[in-house]
This record gives structure tokens, C-alpha cells and sequence, in this order.
């Protein structure tokens, strides 16, 4: 008899510890920080316009890209009003350090026009809002980001033009989080970022040739897919 009611009284503990575990839900609030690593594709459009570059209409219009690992660093805060929502903002740093060129040679080889779209690093302040499904998080983040980024050409008749910038964007993206443990949790993430007509030069003389309006001229925007793990504090 005393068997029978100890096993009652097992199973109806184990019972009741199992509906505690199944009500208890992942807790996103909280600071956290990380390390990512992914890839950059950058989307170049350059415009060009000199009397002396190389094509009889003295000007370029051509799309530059380029492929690139991104390692980086974040940190953020986030905060869970209730089973569900969750919402946040983050700070990231990568380095990309991209370069992507573009060279047209006259037909004797002789003599060429290089421009070379340079992407160094690479930052942000988001927004992050997600709907927690327990240990998972759907989420999407959008923000101002901030670049350092050069244009440069050069030719055959050795001169040189250089143009670096800090710029300011926009960034939009979306990813999903799931927490391992309490304090360790992973994701993987897509972002876009767009930096406008980021890049203008002048280009005022080419091999002895003066054109006052000469002018070379890049749009910049990047695609970043990368996995990231937080250290949640």
C-alpha cells in the first residue's frame, strides 16, 4: 500500500514539474554580444565623363561589383513585453575591405582607364522587432548605417585621382534567432544597405587633356547574408 501511494505520489510530482517546464518560455530581454561572419556583395553603378577617356563619346556607364568575407562584432539590448514580442536595438562593426575595378584598353593595348570602387569598413544602428516562438525568434531590423569607401582612377599616362568618403545610408533586413541556451544564442541574418550616389569625383585633366567638367561618379549598395552568436548577459 505504501508502494502504491509513493509511486502516486512520484508520478503526480513528475507531472507537476512537466507543466512548469512546459509553461516556462525562453526569456529574450536582456544586453547581449557577438561575434558574425558572413559574405558582401557590392553593387556599384559608375559614371564617368571626361573629353580624353578612352571611348569616342568620352563617357562610362558601368555596373562594378564586387564579393568579399565580412567578419564582424554587434551588441544590443533587447526587451520581451510579453509571450511574444520582442523588440530592441543593436550596434554592429564589420570589415569587409572589398575592391572591385573596371578597366577599358585602347585597341594597341597601349593606354587604359581603371576605376576602382573601394569598400573598407562598414557600420550600423538598428531597430530590431521580432515574435518570439519560445526558443525562436523571426525578426526584422532596419536602421542608418555608415561606410568608408574610396573611388579612384588612373591611366596609362600615369595620372591619378582619389576620393574617399564616410557615408551615411539606410539598412533593412530580416533573420531568424534561436537561444541554445539560456545566455548563448545563434542566427543567421540578410541585410540590405543603400548609400545612394555615395561617390564624386573630379577629374579635371587627363594626359595633358583639361575638361572642367570632368567627372567620375559611383552609386554604392550592399548585400550581406551572414550567422552570427550572441552572448546573452
Amino acid at each position: 500500500m505504501i508502494k502504491g501511494k509513493t509511486l502516486l505520489a512520484f508520478s503526480a510530482l513528475l507531472a507537476s514539474v512537466s507543466s512548469l517546464a512546459a509553461e516556462k518560455t525562453y526569456d529574450w530581454t536582456g544586453a547581449y554580444a557577438g561575434v558574425n561572419l558572413g559574405s558582401i556583395w557590392t553593387d556599384s553603378d559608375l559614371t564617368a565623363s571626361h573629353i580624353n577617356l578612352l571611348p569616342d563619346s568620352g563617357t562610362y556607364s558601368q555596373s562594378v561589383t564586387s564579393t568579399a568575407v565580412n567578419p564582424g562584432l554587434q551588441m544590443g539590448y533587447l526587451y520581451q513585453f510579453d509571450e511574444h514580442w520582442v523588440i530592441g536595438g543593436e550596434g554592429d562593426f564589420t570589415y569587409p575591405a572589398t575592391s572591385a575595378h573596371f578597366t577599358q584598353v585602347n585597341t594597341t593595348g597601349s593606354d587604359y582607364d581603371q576605376f576602382s570602387v573601394k569598400y573598407n569598413v562598414q557600420g550600423s544602428l538598428r531597430l530590431r522587432a521580432g515574435y518570439a516562438l519560445d526558443r525562436f525568434l523571426p525578426y526584422f531590423t532596419t536602421g542608418v548605417s555608415f561606410a568608408d569607401m574610396g573611388l579612384t582612377y588612373s591611366n596609362g599616362g600615369g595620372d591619378y585621382y582619389r576620393k574617399t568618403t564616410t557615408q551615411t545610408g539606410w539598412v533593412v533586413g530580416t533573420g531568424v534567432e534561436y537561444g541554445f541556451l539560456d545566455n548563448l544564442s545563434g542566427r543567421v541574418e540578410y541585410m540590405y544597405t543603400n548609400y545612394g550616389n555615395a561617390l564624386n569625383m573630379g577629374i579635371p585633366t587627363i594626359e595633358g587633356q583639361a575638361d572642367s567638367s570632368g567627372t567620375a561618379n559611383a552609386t554604392m549598395n550592399t548585400n550581406v547574408l551572414r550567422a552570427a552568436v550572441n552572448y546573452r548577459f
